[in-house]
């Protein structure tokens, strides 16, 4: 067999954040344009007063709910959760629903053949600065500290709730790190060194601190809108002012379609690229962004016109939206005006690490279910040449789309995905 060749699948997808709990609300909840934005609790209460929060979301109580979990996987959660950080909570929520969609096709559980990828670094920092002030007020701390202050942490958890014994690991790469860590299993699955990978994007757990050095970079939402939280989120409109910050996590299974011998799989991702800019600055670059998608179009042999719609990285900066439009124009000239084009963290806030497992999942829902989700705000476009979706879902005819993911330090992501409607 020609790995190289390998076609890499989709076949389960999993995500909790600020407006689904499954991935049956989820596609509802994007169809409709719902927005998860809201006032942040009390101990966020400084420059950075909103945000796309998860209200009221117990684990346990997720876990009961869940029809047919294996009760294996469910004791030996209970077990791993009870004592470890709320983004593991939640990469364990959206990994056990992409791992049991999976396998709903009655595929054989092959633990060696299975490996894990936890997108995201620096996870835990509000974790982190809980058990400082503890121990800076009474020189005690959490006894599991020294193990869950690691991001390799949720490997293991993962590992050992799902019982997978195939290579893993963690990957950061700022807001790209999904895509890269999407971008690594795809190679991993070509090179035939697993047949399935479960990538899983971790939440981020911004302690406030984080969030107040995003707000003196200037490159957070905190002024224009911080009475009215649900018109914050503005992706490719004129009154953007930065990004609101999302909570939430989404895994998806990949699988080599020779090994899946012809099952059905929700999707496909076609192509990949993951390229820098040799700038650490958080400056994009339009030359960068165009090069990553070219690069992925090239990885799936296809030319740009076969491209339906883009899921953007859109994470409503002034300087990010502007930098992306021009990107986009760049590599698509000519087919521009049939490409859809929305940012879904107009509904989710961004969600860092878990953005691009988020916007992939969003992109297959689109595809496969003939719709373009609402952009919300957009009230005045910045590129009036770009079709971009407005307040409203709209049809969708498209075999191909492309998601981006661009990350501070110059770093530059895009991904092919075909849905499973040709």
């Amino acid at each position: 067999m020609d790995t190289l060749s390998t076609r890499v699948m989709i076949t389960g997808m999993g995500i909790v954040c600020s407006i689904a709990q499954t991935v049956q609300e989820f596609v509802e909840a994007i169809r409709e344009g719902r927005s998860g934005i809201t006032k942040l609790p009390e101990q966020y209460n400084h420059s950075v007063r909103i945000g796309a929060w998860i209200k009221d979301f117990s684990w346990q109580n997720w876990l009961n709910k869940l029809s047919d979990l294996d009760p294996a996987i469910h004791r030996r959660a209970c077990k791993v959760l009870n004592n470890t950080t709320d983004s593991t909570r939640l990469s364990a929520c959206g990994a056990i629903q992409a791992f049991q969609n999976a396998h709903s096709a009655g595929m054989n559980k092959t633990p060696d053949e299975l490996g894990i990828i936890v997108a995201g670094s620096n996870l835990a920092q509000s974790y982190t600065v809980e058990n400082w002030k503890r121990f800076s007020e009474s020189g005690r701390m959490n006894p599991r500290y020294a193990l869950s202050f690691f991001d390799s942490n949720q490997v293991g958890c993962l590992s050992e709730i799902l019982a997978i014994r195939g290579p893993g690991l963690t990957i950061g790469a700022a807001a790209a790190s999904s895509n890269a860590a999407l971008f690594q299993a795809f190679h991993w699955i070509r090179c035939g060194l697993v047949k399935r990978c479960l990538v899983v994007g971790a939440a981020m757990e911004f302690s406030p601190m984080e969030l107040e050095a995003f707000a003196i970079l200037g490159a957070a939402s905190c002024n224009q809108f911080a009475g009215d939280p649900d018109r914050a989120c503005r992706p490719f409109d004129q009154a953007h002012e930065g990004f609101v910050w999302g909570q939430g996590s989404a895994s998806v299974m990949l699988e080599s379609a020779q090994w899946r011998g012809g099952l059905p799989a929700i999707g496909e991702i076609s192509g990949v690229s993951l390229l820098l800019d040799g700038n650490h600055l958080p400056d994009p670059s339009a030359d960068g962004e165009a090069r990553a998608m070219r690069t992925a179009l090239e990885s799936a042999k296809l030319e740009p016109d076969r491209i339906g719609y883009i899921n953007a990285h859109g994470s409503s900066s002034a300087l990010g939206d502007r930098t992306e439009c021009a990107a986009i124009k760049a590599v698509f000239q000519e087919s521009i005006s049939n490409i859809w084009i929305n940012s879904t963290k107009s509904l989710t806030g961004h969600c860092f690490s878990a953005s691009g497992t988020i916007e992939l999942i969003a992109t297959i829902l689109q595809l496969n279910g003939g719709f373009v989700h609402p952009n919300r705000n957009l009230d005045n476009p910045i590129d009036l040449e770009l079709k971009l979706a407005g307040n409203q879902a709209g049809p969708l005819s498209a075999q191909y789309a492309l998601t981006n993911g661009f990350g501070f330090g110059g770093i530059n992501s895009s991904l092919v995905v075909k849905g499973n409607n040709a």
